[in-house]
C-alpha cells in the first residue's frame, strides 16, 4: 500500500468512529415536535441543561478526553431533570408566559 491509501484508509475508519459518537453526544435530547412541550417544560429543560454541565461538554470535539465529564454531567441533568427543581422551573417559566401575555400590549415607561 501506498502512503495516500494509508492515510485515505486511516481517515476513513476515523470517520466512521467518529459518527457513533457524534450522535451520542446528543443522546440526552428528547425528540421533540411541536406540541410535545411547552415552552416553559423547553426552557427549565435549557436551564437544567446548562446547570448540569452537559451545554459545556457539548461545546467541545474531544469527545474521548471527556467521557468522565460526560458522564458526571449526563447523571446530573438526569438527576434535575426527574429533581423538583425542574418541576418548579416549568412553573416559574409558565407563570412568566401568563403574566407576560396579560401585559401585552401594555408599553413599558
Amino acid at each position: 500500500m501506498t502512503a495516500k491509501t494509508l492515510i485515505a484508509t486511516a481517515l476513513i475508519a476515523l470517520s466512521a468512529a467518529a459518527v457513533p459518537a457524534f450522535a451520542q453526544s446528543y443522546s440526552h435530547l428528547d425528540p421533540i415536535t411541536q406540541s410535545q412541550k411547552s415552552r416553559a417544560e423547553v426552557l427549565a429543560d435549557l436551564e437544567i441543561y446548562r446547570e448540569s454541565g452537559l451545554a459545556a461538554a457539548d461545546r467541545t470535539e474531544d469527545f474521548t478526553l471527556n467521557a468522565n465529564q460526560r458522564a458526571k454531567a449526563e447523571a446530573r441533568y438526569a438527576e434535575l431533570k426527574a429533581s423538583p427543581k425542574y418541576a418548579a422551573l416549568v412553573q416559574r417559566f409558565a407563570a412568566k408566559d401568563v403574566k407576560g401575555s396579560t401585559t401585552e400590549g401594555v408599553s413599558a415607561r
